[in-house]
C-alpha cells in the first residue's frame, strides 16, 4: 500500500464539509486530485478501480488521484470533512492512506479551516492543512522495525553507519535486518544510505558555495574517490560539472560578466 509522502509538501486546493442523505451513494468519477476524507459520523462506502472501500466514523482515508471511484452501494449517512490536494505517494511515505484519528484532536483544526471561509488566505489554509497532516501522523501507532531503521539512517546519515549498528536498532540478525528493510522500501539499508547522502550532496552543491571535497565528508563519505564515482553515476556528470551546469541554468537572461 502506498503512503502519502512528505518529501515534497502536498499542495492544498479546496476543503469543505459533506453530509450524505439517507441511502445516498458516492458519485462515479475519475478525479484529477487526491482527497483526504475525515469521517466524523456514519459510514462512507465507495469503490476504487473496483475495490470496495468502507470508511467509518473516526477513520480517515485518502482517495488517490486518477483512480476510478464508484458508489455501488448506499452509504450510511456519513458526515465528513474533505480536503482536495495534490501530493506524491510512495511505499515509504510518511502517512498511510488510511487510518484512525481522534475527533477531539482533529476537529479543532477543521474548525479553524471552516472559520477562514472565503476570506482566508491560501497560506493560512496551507498552514492548517500541514498542521492537520502532522496531527494525523502523530496519532499513528508505534513505528514498525523498518520505519525505525529508516529513521535511524536519516538521523545519522552523516556518521559512520554499520550493519552492526542497524542490528542494535532492529534487534534482528544481519540477514533479517537487510531483508525486512528491502521488503518495506525496495532497497538495502546500505543503498538507501548512499542514495540519501548523494541527494544531500546535490542539494548542498546547488544551494551553497561549500567546496565539493568538504561536502563529500560532511555527508558521511570517507573517501573522495568513492563519492566522486557514486555521484557521477547517479547524476550523469561530475560534482563540479553539476554545480557549473545548474549555476549557469539558474542565471537570468541578459546577464553579462565583465572580465
Amino acid at each position: 500500500m502506498k503512503n502519502l509522502s512528505f518529501e515534497h509538501l502536498p499542495q492544498y486546493c479546496f476543503s469543505a464539509n459533506r453530509q450524505f442523505e439517507k441511502n445516498e451513494c458516492h458519485m462515479e468519477r475519475t478525479y484529477k486530485l487526491s482527497v483526504l476524507l475525515l469521517v466524523r459520523r456514519g459510514v462512507l462506502r465507495f469503490s476504487e478501480n473496483g475495490v470496495p472501500i468502507e470508511v467509518s466514523a473516526g477513520e480517515y482515508y485518502i482517495q488517490c488521484a486518477g483512480l476510478h471511484q464508484q458508489g455501488p452501494v448506499p452509504s450510511d449517512s456519513p458526515n465528513y470533512y474533505f480536503i482536495h490536494f495534490k501530493g506524491d505517494f510512495c511505499k515509504a511515505g510518511a502517512l498511510p492512506i488510511r487510518g484512525k484519528f481522534k475527533i477531539d484532536k482533529i476537529q479543532p483544526i477543521i474548525s479553524k479551516m471552516e472559520l477562514l471561509g472565503d476570506a482566508g488566505e491560501r497560506l493560512e489554509y496551507e498552514a492548517l492543512f500541514y498542521e492537520l497532516l502532522c496531527a494525523l501522523k502523530r496519532q499513528l501507532p508505534e513505528k514498525s522495525t523498518p520505519e525505525k531503521l529508516r529513521a535511524y539512517i536519516l538521523e545519522h546519515f552523516a556518521e559512520e553507519l554499520s550493519l552492526d549498528g542497524l542490528m542494535r536498532v532492529s534487534l534482528l540478525s544481519k540477514n533479517q535486518t537487510i531483508n525486512i528493510f528491502r521488503d518495506a522500501y525496495g532497497t538495502t539499508p546500505h543503498q538507501f544510505l548512499i542514495d540519501f547522502r548523494l541527494k544531500k550532496a546535490g542539494e548542498l552543491i546547488l544551494a551553497t558555495n561549500i567546496p565539493i571535497n568538504e561536502i563529500c565528508f560532511r555527508i558521511g563519505f570517507t573517501e573522495y574517490s568513492g563519492f566522486y564515482k557514486a555521484f557521477s553515476k547517479k547524476y550523469g556528470v561530475s560534482p563540479q560539472e553539476y554545480r557549473r551546469r545548474t549555476s549557469a541554468a539558474a542565471l537570468p537572461e541578459n546577464v553579462y560578466f565583465i572580465p
